[in-house]
């Protein structure tokens, strides 16, 4: 940056706003320094300079030049009237072609010609700055409420899941101690067995059962004795019903016997005086052999043989 004494602006103290020009003069030490094409020059608050956010500005080079080291640079009062106050002090900066501030000129400021409404715009204005920034207060302090209130929620929901954790925790340390014990006692049993030891084992009813590891010929001595046993049962069944059915079969016999001694014996019956001795023992003969037909076709006798590992599973 140049320093302050190779550009000087030269203003007035107080211009008016219903002017319809105002003349800023640019002076140069050519020696020093000679303006660029952008170089430019703006008006300012003095509190604020926000470098491109000028009220107005003008570029330097589009002004006449007089005595070769003098701009006079020309506004117009009209075009930023209503962005300036009769209170506030201006000034104004030039800026070179890389944006550097190469000078500043005195505080200046803008006045009516008649009465003007400025402070009474101006503290309308600040009234609602004062009205604005206390809604933003309110909700600064309602949001700040809320978030108390969060707060709190939060806390006691902490404090819940610090409560379910350590039950968790309990729950999970009394699991941890059941499988122990549960690992004891698998391997205590393993061993009591693998010893051949019978072990008594009793359930959380009281019922009690004991446990004893069988060796290779008990086992197949306990499956043979248990085949066995199956295979009696299974024949008595079947003797059982070859009994009903000769006994369901004598019933018949016996229907039909006396049926046919009915049948004879019945008064003034062309046949009763020609029964003889011997026609009686031929039906006798006749109904044995059905008897006895009839049984052998009902009554089927099973070999042993017959008899395979399957029933017996």
């Amino acid at each position: 940056m140049e320093s302050p004494s190779s550009v000087i602006l030269e203003t007035n103290k107080r211009y008016f706003v219903e002017d319809k020009f105002l003349i800023v003069n640019c002076f140069y030490d050519q020696k020093r320094i000679r303006p660029f094409l952008k170089d430019w020059i703006g008006l300012y608050p003095c509190d604020n300079v926000k470098l491109y956010e000028p009220l107005i500005f003008e570029y330097v080079m589009d002004h006449p030049r007089i005595d070769g080291s003098c701009f006079k640079i020309k506004f117009i009062p009209k075009l930023f009237a209503k962005s300036v106050h009769c209170s506030g002090k201006y000034q104004f900066v030039y800026v070179d072609s890389y944006s550097k501030i190469i000078a500043t000129s005195d505080p200046i400021e803008f006045v009516h010609k008649n009465d003007c409404n400025c402070n009474n715009a101006l503290s309308q204005s600040n009234c609602m700055v004062h009205i604005k920034i206390g809604q933003d207060i309110n909700l600064v302090v309602q949001r700040l409420k809320c978030l108390e209130t969060r707060l709190l929620e939060f806390e006691k929901g902490k404090q819940e899941a610090m409560q379910l954790n350590e039950q968790l925790v309990k729950k999970l340390k009394a699991c941890e101690m059941l499988r122990s014990r549960g690992e004891q006692f698998i391997d205590g049993l393993y061993n009591a067995l693998d010893q051949g030891k019978p072990v008594k084992l009793t359930n959380s009813k009281g019922h009690t059962r004991w446990v004893k590891r069988m060796r290779t010929t008990e086992i197949r001595n306990h499956v043979i004795s248990t085949k066995t046993i199956r295979n009696d049962v299974y024949l008595t069944a079947i003797i059982n019903t070859q009994e009903q059915e000769i006994q369901r079969l004598r019933a018949i016999n016996n229907e039909l016997s006396n049926t046919y001694l009915k049948y004879y014996e019945q008064p003034g019956h062309i046949y009763k005086s020609q029964i003889t001795e011997t026609d009686d023992r031929e039906d006798v003969t006749q109904l044995k052999s059905f008897n006895i037909e009839s049984i052998s076709s009902e009554v089927k006798f099973i070999d042993e043989s017959e008899f395979s590992d399957d029933y017996c599973e």
